[in-house]
């Protein structure tokens, strides 16, 4: 009698795990957060670490580990650390007096471009804090920091985006519209250098008060962090990896806040608001597996920001007369065109007094002219 041949059970691959399991993992080991079907969890691990796109190497992974080490070291033995680095329990950029200082989530899709949003987040919120203006209507383009700053879908490291944004400058979004595919530097607008937004500086926090203080104090931060492959399938609570889980990849992300409360950083991510908690995740202090808070420092940048109001000589001034019977004197002063509407009664008194004048000084507020004054040398 002919023996049965049995089927060998396939085993199921780690990095493959089910919400299910992922749950039974959670439940066992203690942990308090909720993992879900998302966007990202649905697709196959290769398609998953598309969505990441932090290159950095065993080496490189060594000598920042070091370098916040010793940086860890200088900022906690300065003799006024505990003043300097007296951060507030909690920060929630999301809500300071109920205002929102951060700009929407944006999902990078399929092309490792972690690092360009995270930078972009992470600029954006901290040009309106600069500004004080939480309504502040910025919107970078990601595609011109990556493709123009040396970048592409494969990935890119974790300050070249700031380095690029210092040394160059980036665009609006308008100018470079993002694809989650590799593109050309050219697909940017023609006159996009008068459209750069820069940053003055980029400073490294390593400290765990250090870290906390620059967020309270300063603005929303860029990190990375190493991916594993239960965090995708995240979807609420306090995220701890889970012992069953593989490492993924590593990932750029912008942590917009902390709770010492909850033991966690804020993150804001770039998956789309399908993913977490409206495409945040708050996320455990102090995990080594993560690197987000042991092995890398946080960076806070300083963005070069226009006043909102001011006043100063203009540079330039001219007069348009537009169909309808708008007319409207322009000044250039600031660093850019500003504007207010006259009648016609006052055209040709007003044109005559400032085009007659040695110098005009004019007062703003954000791109109208409040005052404008003739001023002739005795």
């Amino acid at each position: 009698m002919a023996k049965k041949k049995r089927k060998k059970k396939v085993k199921k691959k780690q990095d493959e795990l089910s919400v299910p399991e992922i749950s039974a993992m959670i439940r066992e080991e203690g942990l308090s957060w909720e993992p879900a079907e998302t966007p990202i969890s649905v697709l196959s691990p290769s398609e998953q670490k598309k969505y990441l796109g932090l290159i950095v190497t065993e080496s490189e992974m060594k000598k920042m580990a070091a370098a916040v080490k010793k940086e860890t070291a200088d900022e906690m033995s300065a003799p006024d650390f505990a003043v300097r680095f007296a951060a507030p329990t909690a920060k929630d950029w999301r809500n300071v007096g109920g205002k929102n200082y951060v700009t929407p989530v944006k999902d990078q899709g399929p092309c490792g471009s972690c690092v360009a949003f995270g930078t972009c987040a992470t600029i954006e919120s901290n040009m309106r804090i600069k500004s004080q203006d939480p309504n502040l209507n910025v919107d970078l383009s990601e595609a011109f920091c990556l493709f123009c700053g040396g970048g592409s879908c494969s990935g890119w490291g974790l300050t070249s985006g700031l380095d690029y944004a210092k040394s160059t400058g980036v665009t609006d979004e308008a100018c470079f519209p993002y694809q989650a595919t590799n593109m050309p530097c050219s697909n940017r607008c023609s006159d996009w250098q008068s459209r750069l937004v820069k940053i003055l500086s980029f400073t490294s926090h390593s400290s765990m008060q250090a870290r906390k203080n620059a967020i309270a104090t300063i603005g929303p931060v860029v990190a990375g962090m190493a991916v594993y492959s239960d965090f995708s399938s995240y979807k609420s609570g306090i995220y701890v990896k889970t012992s069953g889980s593989t490492l993924r990849g590593y990932h750029c992300i912008c942590v917009v806040g902390y709770d010492d409360s909850q033991q966690c950083w804020i993150i804001k991510n770039s998956w789309g608001t399908g993913w977490g908690e409206q495409g945040y995740c708050r996320i455990k202090y102090g995990q080594v597996d993560l690197k987000i808070d042991s092995s890398w420092a946080f960076y806070t940048c300083d963005p070069e920001v226009k006043p909102v109001t001011g006043c100063g000589f203009a540079e330039h001034i001219l007069v348009d007369k537009y169909f309808g019977g708008i007319v409207r004197l322009w000044a250039y002063a600031g660093g850019e065109w500003r504007y207010k509407n006259i009648s016609d009664a006052d055209l040709a008194g007003i044109a005559q007094e400032l085009f007659a004048a040695d110098k005009v000084y004019v007062c703003w507020e954000k791109n109208q002219i409040t005052m404008v004054r003739a001023w002739k040398t005795p």
